[in-house]
């Protein structure tokens, strides 16, 4: 294999995401909708819930743990408040429906609160919640999903990573708080074992729940905070899981040791114009969030970023330069293509530097 840097254009990336998936029986409407989640990751330089999971989705759906043909149905129903049932299909395209619910609810009710049950994977929540914003709604997002947390003190694995994401209209984008409970989210491990990175001390335990930095032996993570990321977790069980009349970890952990991959998730979503003009709001948010940028600085610090602003920066430029993609995945990839014969990902013949 060349030693150059592999990097991919994200619209190719994209167009080999469907294929693949396609070529498990997936509908087209379906393999476009994950594949817009796995690139919008990749873009904003989240690797670890990028193309990377893409040989973990086929595996599952090979396993029957992800039903192609799974359309989520709409199974409470009240004004301001709905539960969508994924049925175990495509997580993103179960969340992409009930997001689209919820921001059009909002708009005429003021509020809407939803529950998606029953999903698979949905990939990274922010895509859904900068989506909302970008709709006039100020958004909430908590998801719970398999155990590989340790609630804070035990050494097994005994909550989700439950991510949580928040975004308001701002400007000429939203502001998108994206971030896990967790100390680091699973897929940075898997990135990790991709790179041969080693993992940040106090983040990861091995299955036997000794400490570890060693991607390859890591399978618990630890929570963000100590008590306080594993109390976020245990409440967004409660909210996402046991409300939802779909608990995970009481099924995971207690006598039915169930153990299949399943994710629920709570979406708040609150229509700015309800309480104010969107275009005042978003001027106002504006403004607070060009004074924290231009407060005085640590040492050490050479900006004040906002949340997601790091993100964004890195989605304009891997959009003109391309996505890069480790080695290993890239074997990896090039085995998918080989294996379901159609065509490979077809790496920029001119590589960024």
């Amino acid at each position: 294999m060349s030693q150059k840097r592999i990097v991919v254009g994200h619209e190719e990336l994209s167009r080999f995401i469907r294929d693949a998936l396609m070529a498990k029986g997936a509908r087209a409407e379906d393999a476009a909708i994950v594949a817009d989640g796995l690139v919008w990751a990749n873009l904003r330089g989240v690797d670890g819930h990028g193309v990377s999971r893409l040989p973990f989705y086929l595996r599952m759906i090979e396993r029957g743990e992800i039903d192609v043909k799974a359309r989520p149905q709409l199974v409470q129903d009240r004004a301001a408040t709905f539960v969508v049932d994924g049925g175990r299909g495509f997580g993103p395209v179960a969340m992409m429906q009930a997001i689209a619910v919820a921001t059009e609810r909002a708009g005429n009710l003021g509020v809407c609160f939803g529950l998606v049950r029953e999903t698979t994977h949905t990939g990274a929540i922010g895509r859904y919640a900068q989506w909302m914003a970008g709709r006039g709604c100020a958004a909430l997002i908590m998801g719970a999903g398999p155990a590989f947390v340790a609630y804070h003190g035990a050494r097994v694995a005994s909550l989700g990573t439950s991510p949580i994401a928040i975004a308001v209209p701002s400007g000429d984008h939203p502001i998108v708080l994206d971030m896990a409970t967790s100390t680091i989210s699973n897929g940075t491990i898997l990135q990790a074992r991709a790179t041969g990175a080693a993992l940040p001390p106090g983040t990861a335990l091995t299955a036997q729940g000794e400490p570890t930095t060693d991607a390859s032996r890591a399978e618990i993570l630890l929570p963000l905070g100590g008590a306080k990321g594993s109390g976020l977790g245990l409440m967004f069980e409660m909210l996402a899981s046991v409300l939802a009349a779909a608990p995970i970890q009481a099924r995971a952990l207690g006598p039915e040791k169930r153990k299949s991959l399943v994710q629920n998730i709570a979406i708040l979503a609150v229509d700015v114009a309800t309480f104010r003009p969107l275009a005042d709001f978003a001027h106002d948010a504006g403004a607070l969030a060009a004074i924290l940028k231009s407060l005085p600085r640590q040492a050490g610090f050479d900006e004040i970023r906002l949340p997601g602003e790091r993100a964004e920066r890195t989605a304009a430029v891997r959009r003109k330069s391309g996505i890069p993609i480790p080695a290993k995945l890239w074997e990896e990839l090039e085995a998918v293509a080989e294996a379901s014969e159609f065509n490979p990902l077809v790496r920029l013949s001119s590589p960024v530097k």
